[in-house]
């Protein structure tokens, strides 16, 4: 069973890799920065993808180690996805039905991902 230190360090090693890829999905999204929704459909793209990613890594065999569930569970998809980013956007611009959209598409996503994860936990009996 790993130290507390050596998980913590999964956790940091996680965080590092879903800023990494946060980061790189806005520049991706770049060509739209002119648009006036681009902040909201980076937080699109990322909420949603990381919501699926956080539900499979729920149920899905690989991630039920405790080192997985820190580093893929805790550390990355924690740090991929934001809740506050979409606090201060809501806090700027106001509550919208782009936003609650995006809360249920969030939750959809979430159990598809628990869902997807339990089937291969199924197989894998």
């Amino acid at each position: 069973m790993p130290t507390k230190a050596k998980l913590l360090g999964y956790v940091f090693l996680g965080g590092v890799l879903g800023t990494m890829l946060r980061y790189l999905i806005f520049e991706a999204l770049g060509p739209l920065s002119s648009q006036p929704t681009f902040e909201l459909i980076a937080l699109f793209v990322v909420n949603l993808s990381g919501t699926f990613f956080l539900g499979l890594t729920a149920r899905y065999p690989y991630f039920q180690t405790e080192v997985c569930r820190n580093l893929w569970g805790v550390g990355f998809a924690g740090s991929f996805t934001t809740m506050s980013a979409l606090t201060l956007w809501i806090d700027k611009h106001g509550s919208s039905i782009e936003v609650i959209a995006m809360l249920v598409a969030g939750f959809a996503l979430y159990w598809a991902g628990f869902e997807a994860g339990r089937r291969a936990a199924r197989k894998q009996l």
